[in-house]
C-alpha cells in the first residue's frame, strides 16, 4: 500500500524562510561567486530566460507575417544575408543553426514545397544540394524589412557599432561555450541522473525477489 506523503511538521510549516539553510550553488567557480553566493549568475541565467521568450515571440512574428515557422524565418534570414565561404547545405545550415541534419532537411523540405527555398546540384557531387533563396523567398523577405527595421532599432536601441560589436563577440563565445555545457549535460551518466534525483538521507530500497513457483 502506497505511503501517504509525510505531512511537515507545525515547526516546519512556521520556520521563518531567513531561518532555512540556503541551496547549495549552482556554480563552483570563485571569481563568479560574489560575497559567497551564485545570485549574480542566477540573476543572469533568469534574464537569458526572460530574453530568449522575447526573442522567440519576436521571431514568430516576424515568421507568421510570410507563413512560416521561427526556424524557418531564420533559416531564410540566414541564407540570405549570412555572408557564408562555401555554399550552403543542409550539412552546413545544420552546423551553423547547431541543429541535426535530419531536422534541418525536413523544414527545408517544407520551405522548398512553399516555394521559397531551391535546391541547385552541386555537380562535383550529385548527392550534395546547394541551397538558396528563390524570388518568392527573396521578396517575401524584402516585404517584411521595414517592419523588421523599426522593430530592430528598438530592440537595439541601446548599441552602438564600437558596443554592438563586442556584443557580437561575447554572444559567438556564449554559444560555443553552450555547446559545451550541452555536451556535459548529454554526457551525464545514468548513475548520476539517479543519485541527484535521489531524496538526500534516504535509505536505498531493497530489490523485490520474484517468488520462486511452488513446485509441488
Amino acid at each position: 500500500m502506497r505511503q501517504a506523503p509525510r505531512k511537515p511538521s507545525s515547526q516546519e510549516e512556521t520556520k521563518p524562510l531567513s531561518k532555512r539553510a540556503p541551496l547549495p550553488p549552482t556554480i563552483s567557480r570563485p571569481t563568479l561567486m560574489v560575497d559567497g553566493s551564485d545570485a549574480l549568475v542566477r540573476r543572469i541565467t533568469h534574464l537569458h530566460f526572460i530574453l530568449s521568450g522575447m526573442l522567440d515571440g519576436i521571431r514568430g512574428g516576424f515568421a507568421s507575417l510570410i507563413g512560416v515557422t521561427s526556424f524557418q524565418y531564420v533559416l531564410m534570414q540566414a541564407l540570405g544575408r549570412l555572408h557564408s565561404k562555401t555554399e550552403w547545405t543542409v550539412g552546413s545550415v545544420a552546423r551553423e543553426m547547431h541543429m541535426t541534419d535530419a531536422y534541418v532537411s525536413t523544414e527545408i523540405a517544407d520551405l522548398v514545397e512553399q516555394g521559397y527555398l531551391a535546391k541547385i546540384v552541386n555537380p562535383a557531387d550529385r548527392r550534395v544540394s546547394f541551397l538558396t533563396l528563390t524570388e518568392k523567398g527573396r521578396d517575401a523577405l524584402a516585404a517584411i524589412a521595414p517592419i523588421q527595421q523599426s522593430v530592430n532599432d528598438t530592440l537595439y536601441s541601446h548599441l552602438n557599432e564600437t558596443s554592438a560589436v563586442a556584443y557580437a563577440a561575447a554572444l559567438e563565445g556564449l554559444v560555443t561555450q553552450a555547446e559545451g555545457a550541452r555536451r556535459l549535460l548529454h554526457d551525464v551518466s545514468a548513475g548520476q541522473r539517479i543519485a541527484a534525483l535521489k531524496p538526500p538521507g534516504a535509505a536505498r530500497r531493497p530489490r523485490r525477489t520474484s517468488r520462486q513457483p511452488d513446485k509441488r
